[in-house]
């Protein structure tokens, strides 16, 4: 246990230009007993996959990746699966394509697992947030350790980057849900935790990378996304009142980015009721009552 083989999964598709930085990112751990899984979602034979396969050469051929690839592009949640499935490290850590480790996390997360009970199926811990698009920074560190109701609401425990897991629980809970391309992650880490404690550690672990997607259709993917999240959680989620205010609160944001006030109102009054000190969402449903 005190040096364990940990399997790093990366899936990628279309991002092959951020993928070496990933990887290097891994192969410049302190901890080196590490076997790292790049699991390629880009449909066979088109311009993505060529791109990644001339780009991943160099480390095939120096055997210091595993190569995997699906015939068609399945999401996000099937590429953690196939990694899972070849994984043989005693701990398994997600490494999205565009973000990085940083060079400590792997051991301050082994160090947490080490000293901890056999119980603790994940640990996580800060982050540094870097939105692509205004260059701003700033850190985020953990907020919550064992109540698994706060989980389930907005995403508390952060990025799949940050996230490592032990086998031992992976195996007890079972795959990612490939019906949720969006907040797939919370789902796996609250199924995780109805069986296992979570710890975490206050050193900041890896950089999370913001990509600013403004178009219509992605807010209104994020939407459709979303209201198929809640129907899966929907009675699980009312515990907490302010986690289920969040929800409700982002739900209202999305109707209204899709330019739907009037679907807006009803989150957004649910979000209120439960949180009734939060100004801000008074703001938000006098603007789609009346603006």
């Amino acid at each position: 246990m005190i040096n364990s083989l940990v399997s790093v999964i990366i899936p990628t598709c279309k991002r092959s230009n951020f993928i070496v930085r990933a990887i290097n990112s891994v192969l410049n751990q302190t901890y080196k007993n590490i076997e790292i899984i790049v699991v390629d979602d880009n449909n066979e034979g088109d311009k993505f996959r060529k791109r990644t396969e001339n780009i991943l050469r160099k480390f095939i051929i120096n055997k210091k990746i595993k190569y995997l690839k699906h015939k068609y592009n399945l999401g996000i949640s099937a590429a953690r699966n196939t990694g899972v499935q070849s994984a043989k490290g005693e701990y398994i850590a997600f490494l999205d394509d565009d973000d990085q480790f940083l060079p400590n996390k792997t051991k301050e997360q082994i160090k947490i697992f080490n000293q901890s009970s056999y119980k603790v199926g994940l640990v996580y811990g800060a982050y540094l947030e870097i939105n692509n698009q205004n260059g701003k920074e700033r850190v985020i560190f953990p907020k919550i350790k064992n109540n698994f109701y706060s989980i389930l609401g907005i995403n508390h425990l952060g990025p799949p980057s940050m996230v490592m897991f032990s086998k031992v629980a992976i195996k007890k809970i079972g795959k990612f849900d490939v019906n949720l391309n969006h907040k797939e992650d919370i789902d796996y880490y609250f199924r995780l935790s109805k069986y296992f404690k979570i710890s975490y550690t206050n050193e900041v672990l890896c950089k999370y990378y913001i990509h600013q997607g403004g178009s219509s259709k992605n807010d209104y993917d994020r939407l459709v996304k979303m209201l198929k999240y809640l129907k899966k959680h929907n009675i699980k989620m009312r515990k907490p009142k302010i986690r289920w205010s969040e929800v409700q609160e982002r739900l209202g944001d999305l109707y209204m980015l899709n330019g739907n006030r009037s679907e807006a109102i009803r989150p957004l009054i649910i979000a209120y009721k439960n949180r009734p000190m939060r100004i801000k969402i008074l703001i938000k449903l006098f603007f789609s009552l009346f603006k």
